[in-house]
């Protein structure tokens, strides 16, 4: 799954974990951080749309992609501090945080414990937004081993007809995609922790920040709504059509969105 010659990649450390990122553009610095099962490369359409304007870095958290997965550290104080690592590793400058899933609760919590080090956030679709799990935590682990295990047994091209067969994706991209389940160790089931629901982060967040939710019913818009009301400085908006990957399902709203709260920014 090479990347084009416009995007570099390296490494940094943190407490004996080497972290990979992909690097393109130049300009204010955007860090991205994916979501469970994905990797850094996820955001290659995007990061190379926004090269042309800004210094576009995604990272491997780890256990994913090429980064190192070690037994521990999948909590999210961990997921923070290897944020962090990334931030003060590549010497950037008051960064705008895009993260998806996985990755924007991350990137939340990130803004919330340091509100000094982002310039801007942008979350889309945060895992555990409003509420936690009602399951326990050996459950969704014992989930996640099983949804990898599954995914695994799948070749390459059995998952791009799974997930991708609507012939609107770019062919290379889509099979990036789909290869990034080989690259996650088992390990990463332990992501599946307890931690307080991203809401609860946003009492914390004083930098400007983007919330861009899936297409959901008037109920869940008002309760995603009450809770994006905790930002000091934020919009919530729900793409239409969009699924958990806004940004695959509806690019071009989504798109639209981040570039005009980039420019508030």
């Amino acid at each position: 799954m090479n990347l084009s010659e416009t995007w570099t990649t390296g490494t940094v450390s943190t407490d004996d974990v080497d972290l990979q990122y992909y690097r393109t553009g130049d300009g204010p610095p955007v860090l991205m951080a994916h979501g469970m099962y994905d990797s850094g490369r996820r955001w290659v359409p995007l990061g190379s749309d926004l090269a042309a304007d800004y210094d576009v870095i995604a990272y491997d958290a780890r256990g994913h992609g090429h980064s190192d997965a070690p037994e521990t550290g999948y909590d999210i104080e961990t997921r923070v501090a290897d944020l962090v690592a990334v931030v003060n590793g590549l010497d950037l400058t008051d960064p705008i945080l895009i993260g998806h899933s996985m990755g924007a609760a991350t990137a939340a919590w990130a803004a919330a414990d340091h509100p000094d080090l982002p310039r801007g956030l942008v979350l889309e679709e945060p895992s555990r937004f409003r509420e936690a799990p009602e399951i326990s935590m050996e459950k969704a682990q014992e989930i996640a081993r099983e949804r990898l295990r599954e995914s695994k047994a799948l070749s390459i091209e059995e998952r791009m007809e799974k997930h991708y067969d609507d012939g609107e994706h770019d062919p290379e991209h889509v099979r990036r995609l789909a290869a990034s389940v080989d690259e996650c160790s088992p390990h990463i089931a332990m992501l599946a922790q307890k931690h307080p629901p991203v809401k609860q982060a946003f009492d914390e967040i004083t930098c400007p920040a983007l919330v861009l939710r899936r297409d959901v019913d008037v109920m869940d818009r008002v309760k995603d709504l009450n809770a994006a009301a905790r930002l000091a400085d934020g919009r919530l908006v729900h793409i239409p059509n969009a699924g958990h990957y806004v940004f695959r399902d509806e690019y071009d709203a989504a798109y639209a969105e981040l570039r005009a709260f980039l420019q508030r920014v």
